[in-house]
């Protein structure tokens, strides 16, 4: 017998582990506590700024021509395979928030944000 397994639709969620002095963000996925901060983007009226390990690059957007409001994604990935973003929509006093979640491409070389 054959079984076809179908991504469960996540829910828009964070999740929250303790190690009994600080509250940490963990994947959304599997819930892995390894949680690395991979790109930055920010689009505000013309303007598009991505930062990432490699640099920081502003540049201009057409992005106020689609849509208006502010957009926020913050990009992750973690030590057991899944990368995830949040995007955070700003609209006329509200404040949207998506959850995309995907295995990395290959999970041996993602890049990282910051490094210790």
């Amino acid at each position: 017998m054959l079984a076809v397994l179908q991504r469960p639709d996540f829910p828009t969620r964070f999740v929250i582990g303790n190690d009994g002095q600080h509250d940490r963000l963990c994947c959304p996925v599997c819930a892995c506590p390894y949680v690395h901060p991979a790109e930055v983007v920010v689009e505000q009226g013309q303007t598009r700024t991505v930062v990432s390990h490699e640099s920081t690059q502003v540049s201009a957007t057409q992005r106020f021509l689609l849509a208006r409001g502010s957009l926020i994604t913050l990009d992750f990935w973690c030590e057991f395979g899944h990368s995830f973003q949040y995007a955070l929509e700003f609209h006329k006093g509200e404040l949207q928030l998506r959850l995309d979640t995907k295995p990395l491409p290959n999970p041996d070389t993602p890049g990282e944000l910051w490094r210790d």
